[in-house]
């Protein structure tokens, strides 16, 4: 059989690929029979070879080809017509692929394919020497043929992570709050292979107890405060692409916009009291955490920007902050308006600098 991992998450493309390792059998004979092959260094020649070789003490051969695909699209891309080399290549894999042997488990993991280009509509190859013009059938006709099976093993939204995550919990006997779930969700994010791990870790400190908010906020970081301490940090550095970059990490991760623009005013308004504290006197870092009646790693965290900006400065952005949050309750596009703010405080830093 023929599969096609197209854009696959990758903890679930591991666990598919384990599961179809576990099925050759003993795993000894299994590992002699699983092949990796790289796609940017292989060829249409290379991997049809692969897949006709006969399994060795063992009913099936499993072949993983990484990233073939997307090298022909790039190679497609550069390309001026089609009667160059890569669309020759392509008609060679593609019309292979209808003889793969049923001991070979064929399996393609790439991260896209352009559905109006040839690879996946079809494309006419042009005659060339005693080989008249032909009509090559894409990914798409092979899968409709049943060629080719596409699996679709994509990450859960933001609505059902926690429900994943509650039934990954069944699956290991692992006992977890419905809150607990959600509230580990939010902080991690879609990311499943961080998610699994941090389930562990819980399980083990909770020692057989269902698991608990209480244990989440105790064990786990939460990611999106982390991503808005680098955003912070990298407008304080000057750095605009990186606060972009570091914004974007944040909408990766389903964060409502009007809950970002609050993380991000707490974020400031941390910096203006512990700047405060500094005119003081007060350094020590967790009797400032204590006084302020936050968590020791956000103070440390804000320590060293807060020698970066000056009082009038941290007073400016917490007035457009308010323009921000105003906007986006009264009808502005609220994405939108997240972007702006970001662009106007990198701007407003750089010419701190000039």
């Amino acid at each position: 059989m023929i599969h096609l991992l197209l854009g696959a998450d990758e903890y679930l493309t591991a666990e598919w690929l384990a599961a179809q390792k576990a099925a050759l059998g003993d795993p000894e004979m299994a590992g002699l029979n699983t092949v990796e092959l790289a796609g940017g260094q292989s060829n249409a020649m290379q991997v049809l070879g692969e897949a006709a070789m006969m399994p060795f003490l063992c009913e099936r051969r499993l072949l993983i080809v990484r990233g073939l695909f997307d090298a022909y699209e790039k190679r497609m891309a550069a390309s001026k017509s089609d009667a160059a080399a890569v669309y020759g290549e392509m008609a060679q894999l593609l019309e292979g692929l209808r003889s793969v042997p049923e001991s070979c488990i064929l399996v393609f993991v790439d991260n896209s394919v352009d559905k109006r280009r040839g690879l996946w509509k079809g494309y006419v190859l042009p005659s060339s020497g005693a080989h008249p013009e032909r009509r090559i059938a894409g990914l798409e006709a092979l899968i409709q043929a049943g060629v080719v099976k596409q699996q679709t093993l994509t990450a859960p939204d933001a609505k059902t992570l926690p429900a994943w995550l509650q039934a990954r919990a069944r699956a290991q006997n692992i006992a977890i709050d419905g809150a607990a779930a959600a509230l580990l969700c939010n902080f991690v994010g879609a990311n499943l292979r961080q998610l699994d791990n941090e389930l562990e870790k819980l399980a083990l400190y909770a020692d057989g107890r269902p698991i608990t908010v209480q244990d989440v906020r105790t064990m786990v970081a939460d990611v999106s405060e982390e991503l808005v301490w680098n955003m912070t940090d990298a407008l304080g550095q000057r750095q605009g692409a990186k606060a972009m970059h570091a914004l974007r990490e944040l909408r990766r991760n389903d964060q409502n916009p009007i809950y970002l623009l609050t993380m991000i005013a707490r974020q400031y308004r941390m910096l203006i009291e512990i700047k405060s504290l500094f005119a003081t006197g007060q350094t020590n870092p967790y009797e400032i955490a204590k006084q302020l009646g936050y968590g020791a790693y956000p103070v440390q965290k804000a320590l060293p920007l807060a020698h970066q900006y000056t009082f009038e400065e941290l007073e400016d952005i917490l007035d457009r902050l308010l323009e921000v949050d105003m906007a986006m309750k009264t009808g502005a596009d609220q994405d939108t308006e997240l972007d702006l703010l970001i662009a106007d405080l990198s701007a407003r830093r750089q010419s701190v600098r000039s």
